[in-house]
């Protein structure tokens, strides 16, 4: 469990709401428990076992004397008259100071004398309700003799009180609502006293235990949003080699699936966990004093309950870890064929996708099933352990009470109680379960949250603006977890307010080279420095505010068309906003759609054409005001009339700024101030349009390939 313990301070940031609904469970759990015990006085009025109040009467005067009296039935003789029953002591208990006082078992209890009053002679119940009652300060003293034996010599014996309960006064005004004289309505009040105590009981209980509920509901969604924050927060700064070995697949699902099992795992810990154990808890304080030794023998199944606790909870751990990783590669294979639905379907490829997607589900689907039959097989094993040492508990009892040794009302209502346990324990079945659950789910989520993120170096500079050279120096990079060196030994000075192309074959690293700028990865040897700054020693922030990226592939957010532009600067007016569309050629398409600026533009873009999209990306970068542009494959998908447009708009934002640009179509680059052609990660050529035909045979190919012989330039 020790990966689940470290979601545990996100719950307890809510500690105010936790101490509530603790409180709120153990109120309904005592509630509960009492509703339960209630059911003794009903059922003694019930089967004529004993009356009301001198039950309530014996209950008090042993919580304070530790005498227990023996009960009595409340009969009729032929003539209709209650038949009055000696009072005679039951049980002594050897630890009180009753005990200590010369109190035999076998003598019968006559008067009573209560402080300096005179001795009191009557019935059993008149004797009972005196000692009950008598004040706390007050001393009791007992006349009694001989059970059995005539004209025997009574003797006085000091009976040692301790105060009142303090739910006596409570008991004595509530009996003072049903009649002391026995008669014919006695046992209806009775009954309707105990009805009315049950159903308020009952109510307030269900009020503690829907506040409970609720309180719960809120602690555990608030502490997973505010992990799932934790989570973002690291997530959206981890290097982008993190994404680049490990893909989004697995991160999406440790989001979404993982974390549901941690928040089912609080809710269980906070609910079930908190509620059912104080039930357990009040229900056997309840039982072990109706009758310790049945409910001793009943506990008997506790260890071995434990033991299976045990053993199903690493089982089902194992089994999650799998599931968990499973269901990260479902969410990826869903996740590439829905993206990628216009190629599947372009080349029929609908079958052999869901032949995968099969493939891939069943393997998810038997981890599940693993989990599943761990889950229904921890329930059934715990209710056998229970049923089989309630039934050992059971047979002592009916031996008790063949030899008078339990009242039958107990029998029956112990048997409730230890049922309500065994029902509570078996709510608990699933609860170890689910919290190695939880603690599979925590480790995936934590593992993530360890994991680096983009790391500044101890007291980062503040890079100004650039204003005199970009330059890189030996510089050499490999993708994390490759030995493949990507660039190799790249040297390279750009002036402040040249535009730079970077041309060469696919696989070059051309766009390799331009990521390092803005620190998206970090060269395995050499640097990039700006100003003569290493920008390894510099802030993310100021390096990054001055650097606009128009990317190969345009990437856009379900929202409207004006807040994807403004994403370029969030502080921008509209104004700016149509200002920046407008250089970018994107105003006149925007101006024809529905909602024009408030046009949502859908899921990864789905509403516009590739080419609008770039131009949207363009309006951003011109948006931010950067003092270094980065274009990578800007014009690829826009149209020929509009990348005239798109060429004089960029040529215009780009003067006294650092550009750098890459593409295929040489006709974007020509007049670019230098050219630098890369050829297996390494610079073999920088120059002019002009020189780099004379020089460069590369060069020279490309630019064949794409406008033919040199002779019909």
């Amino acid at each position: 469990m020790k990966h689940f313990r470290r979601a545990l301070p996100y719950v307890f940031m809510y500690w105010r709401s936790v101490l509530a609904l603790v409180l709120c469970a153990l109120l309904a759990a005592t509630l509960y428990s009492t509703t339960l015990v209630s059911m003794l006085p009903l059922m003694k009025v019930m089967i004529n076992e004993e009356g009301l109040h001198g039950w309530v009467y014996r209950g008090i005067i042993k919580h304070r004397s530790g005498v227990e009296f023996q009960s009595a039935q409340v009969l009729e003789d032929s003539s209709g008259n209650i038949i009055d029953f000696p009072l005679q002591p039951a049980k002594i208990d050897p630890l009180s100071e009753a005990a200590q006082s010369g109190l035999l078992l076998n003598e019968v209890v006559t008067g009573v004398q209560i402080g300096d009053g005179e001795v009191v002679y009557g019935t059993r119940a008149e004797l009972l309700r005196l000692i009950a009652e008598a004040p706390d300060e007050a001393a009791v003293v007992l006349t009694v003799e001989p059970a059995g034996v005539e004209n025997a010599e009574p003797r006085a014996v000091v009976l040692p009180m301790e105060a009142r309960p303090f739910y006596a006064d409570t008991a004595f005004w509530l009996l003072g609502k049903v009649p002391r004289d026995q008669s014919s309505d006695f046992r209806e009040k009775s009954i309707l006293l105990i009805i009315l105590i049950l159903l308020i009981a009952t109510l307030l209980r269900c009020a503690f235990t829907f506040v409970h509920g609720y309180l719960v509901s809120k602690v555990s969604f608030s502490s997973m949003m505010h992990l799932r924050q934790d989570m973002y927060h690291n997530v959206v700064r981890f290097p982008l080699g993190h994404f680049s070995s490990e893909g989004t697949s697995d991160t999406t699902s440790r989001f979404v699936q993982d974390t549901i099992y941690i928040m089912t795992g609080v809710m269980t810990i906070l609910g079930k966990a908190v509620m059912e154990p104080f039930k357990i808890i009040m229900l056997l304080v309840m039982a072990m004093t109706i009758n310790w030794q049945m409910t001793l023998i009943v506990m008997l199944a506790a260890p071995p309950a434990g033991w299976v606790f045990h053993t199903l909870g690493r089982k089902i751990k194992r089994a999650t870890r799998r599931h968990l990783e499973s269901w990260s590669l479902m969410i990826e294979h869903l996740r590439d064929s829905l993206q990628g639905l216009r190629v599947v379907k372009g080349y029929h490829r609908e079958e052999f996708e869901e032949v995968k997607f099969g493939a891939i589900h069943r393997a998810l689907l038997r981890q599940q099933l693993r989990i599943g039959k761990i889950d229904a097989l921890s329930g059934p094993l715990l209710e056998s352990l229970g049923i089989g040492a309630a039934c050992a508990g059971m047979v002592f009892a009916v031996q008790w009470i063949m030899d008078g040794q339990m009242e039958p009302s107990k029998f029956f209502v112990i048997v409730f109680l230890l049922a309500s346990i065994a029902d509570s324990g078996r709510k608990l079945s699933n609860v170890y379960p689910r919290m190695q659950t939880a603690d599979a789910a925590s480790q995936r989520v934590f593992n993530m949250l360890d994991m680096p993120q983009e790391r500044e170096v101890a007291n980062a500079k503040v890079l100004g603006p650039l204003s005199r050279s970009l330059e890189i120096r030996d510089l050499s990079f490999s993708y994390p977890d490759s030995d493949v060196e990507v660039l190799r030994n790249v040297n390279l000075t750009v002036d402040a307010g040249q535009t730079v192309a970077v041309v060469g074959p696919n696989g070059s690293g051309k766009s390799t080279l331009l990521n390092l700028i803005p620190r998206f990865y970090s060269p395995t040897k050499g640097a990039i420095y700006i100003d003569g700054q290493n920008i390894a020693d510099v802030t993310f922030a100021s390096l990054r505010e001055q650097i606009g990226i128009v990317p190969q592939r345009t990437i856009t957010f379900n929202d409207t068309i004006l807040a994807n532009i403004a994403y370029g600067d969030i502080n921008a007016s509209e104004e700016a906003v149509i200002a920046a569309a407008k250089s970018a050629y994107a105003h006149e398409f925007i101006t024809q759609t529905t909602k024009g600026y408030q046009t949502i533009v859908g899921e990864q873009g789905v509403t516009l054409s590739g080419g609008q999209l770039q131009r949207l990306a363009i309006a951003r970068a011109i948006l931010r005001d950067p003092a270094i542009l980065i274009f990578d494959e800007a014009t690829s998908q826009i149209d020929s009339d509009s990348e005239a447009k798109i060429q004089k708009a960029l040529s215009d934002f780009a003067k006294n700024r650092t550009s750098f640009i890459i593409a295929h179509r040489l006709s974007t680059v020509i007049d670019s101030d230098m050219i630098v052609v890369l050829n297996e990660g390494e610079i073999i050529a920088q120059g002019t349009h002009k020189e780099l035909l004379d020089s460069c045979r590369l060069y020279r190919q490309l630019y064949e390939m794409q406008f033919g012989a040199l002779s019909n330039i």
